[in-house]
């Protein structure tokens, strides 16, 4: 059997009707659906700050870049916060590149000039928070969009630092150490002294005021033009102070040592040190005292570059009971075969005791270095706390570690022969933020105490004496106290009346 169905016109027109919907309405619902779940976006956009700020002065320029792959930013806001009050430095909106705006028309990156004017802005000295926020044109967090945020912690520095000389140690001597005074209105970037085209850094006075700072700094060993240091304060931002302190510095006429070496010396140097002219003794030789020295030179200076900011010492440095066989800032001559090979300067005190003596450290202080050292061979370098620090070498064996505490009189190691020594003994060095002084100050009491304690407490007491006379006298109780001449009138006039 044989069905036949027939379809009029008007069923056909409304099933093309009926279909031609359903695929405007897939179409529709798939852009709106792209649409939708294209401008949700899935990345944060990102924000870099050129150069990084940490001070704002009086007025602070830097650079924000901004960024998003997807959607485009949308806008840049800068404010800064201090106390309970938020400044507006900078809100920049971008235009948007409309419902079907090509992704090259959209702001993928971005970079904003940003100038922050302190006084514009009514900021105060101390501290602030440099926030910058980033939006993006997605439809997240309620149309707002994906939303990145930067902040900092600043200081605001308005105020000119001034710089005070307070005053300097009278008993200066050429190779040894000096103590210079000296008062900031407010704390510094850094501050210390500059001698000789080298910096050492001050800290603050521990006997003084909150704005009194004090450096130790070596006395140069030679003449060198005019007898002055400039003192230095470099503030977060702004320019440098600086002023001239003039030195008087004792002469002193330092000893020549002449030191033949003999070719079993050389000998054995060469062997110890190996290195590319070890089958040329003398080269050997000078290669170690020449370029290695200067290279343990640098070591040192790397050890005594972060020292602690207070003074971990008590009292004078003890001196090790051996007997004197080579003197700070004596001047070496190196003779082989009769002519002069050589010039060096000794950095120390070489003492001489029993062999294997233990060596005591000199004062308090924490280990900042113990491993070989070139030329020094087993080495001790203690830290004493503001640039301060002794060095212990030619040891046989170390017996601290790094970081370790010590006490005054505590054993450190036993004198030895290592590094480029020709027996046992123990060569100890003084040492200021990597510069090697005079250890015969530091061992005397009386100069320990006279010119750097001493100097410390007479000017926190001068600080002290002079908030008490700056001080404004206390008032006058109320209906006490001896009448001026305009109350003895208006009382008179009264009882005349």
């Amino acid at each position: 059997m044989k069905f036949k169905f027939k379809i009029s016109k008007q069923g056909l027109e409304k099933e093309s009707r009926s279909l031609l919907g359903k695929l405007l309405g897939g179409a529709l619902v798939a852009v709106v659906l792209w649409f939708i779940f294209g401008s949700l976006d899935w990345y944060d956009p990102w924000i870099a700050m050129k150069p990084e700020v940490n001070v704002l002065g009086p007025r602070t320029d830097f650079v924000i870049e901004a960024g998003d792959n997807d959607s485009g930013v949308r806008n840049i806001q800068v404010v800064v916060q201090q106390g309970d009050q938020e400044k507006e430095v900078l809100t920049h909106t971008f235009p948007s590149p409309g419902f079907f705006g090509a992704k090259g028309s959209r702001f993928t990156k971005v970079e904003i000039p940003v100038v922050v004017d302190a006084e514009a802005l009514d900021l105060k000295e101390g501290k602030a928070t440099l926030v910058v926020t980033a939006h993006d044109l997605s439809w997240r967090n309620r149309f707002h969009g994906r939303l990145a945020t930067l902040i900092r912690e600043v200081d605001v520095h308005l105020v000119p630092l001034n710089l005070a000389f307070l005053s300097v140690n009278h008993l200066l001597h050429r190779g040894g150490t000096g103590l210079i005074l000296y008062k900031l209105n407010k704390p510094a970037k850094e501050s210390g002294v500059v001698v000789g085209g080298h910096f050492y850094a001050g800290f603050a006075n521990p006997k003084g005021a909150g704005d009194q700072y004090q450096v130790l700094f070596p006395v140069p060993r030679e003449v060198s033009g005019a007898e002055q240091v400039e003192l230095v304060a470099r503030p977060p931002a702004g320019e440098e102070v600086r002023l001239l302190v003039p030195l008087r510095v004792k002469p002193r006429r330092w000893r020549q040592d002449r030191l033949n070496l003999s070719p079993e010396f050389l000998r054995k140097v060469a062997a110890d040190f190996p290195g590319p002219n070890s089958n040329d003794p003398l080269a050997a030789f000078l290669e170690v005292n020449r370029q290695m020295r200067q290279e343990n030179h640098e070591r040192v200076r790397q050890v005594c570059a972060r020292p602690q900011p207070q003074p971990l010492w008590s009292g004078s440095f003890r001196r090790f009971l051996g007997k004197a066989m080579a003197r700070f800032g004596d001047k070496r001559t190196y003779v082989y075969q009769g002519r002069t090979v050589d010039q060096q300067v000794h950095l120390g005190e070489d003492l001489a005791s029993l062999e294997h003596s233990p060596v005591p450290a000199a004062n308090h202080g924490q280990v900042a270095l113990a491993e070989p050292l070139g030329i020094y061979g087993q080495t001790v370098i203690l830290d004493h706390g503001l640039g301060v620090f002794s060095m212990y070498s030619h040891l046989s064996r170390i017996e601290v570690k790094p970081g370790e505490r010590l006490e005054k009189g505590a054993i450190l190691g036993r004198t030895g022969a290592t590094g480029l020594a020709g027996g046992d003994h123990l060569h100890f060095s003084m040492i200021l933020q990597g510069e090697f002084v005079d250890p015969l100050e530091w061992w005397d009491p009386h100069w320990l105490k006279d010119q750097v304690e001493g100097q410390w407490a007479k000017a926190g007491a001068a600080a002290a004496e002079g908030a008490k006379t700056a001080a404004p006298p206390p008032k006058a109780a109320k209906g006490k106290g001896k009448k001026t001449k305009s109350q003895a009138k208006r009382k008179k006039a009264k009882r005349e009346d």
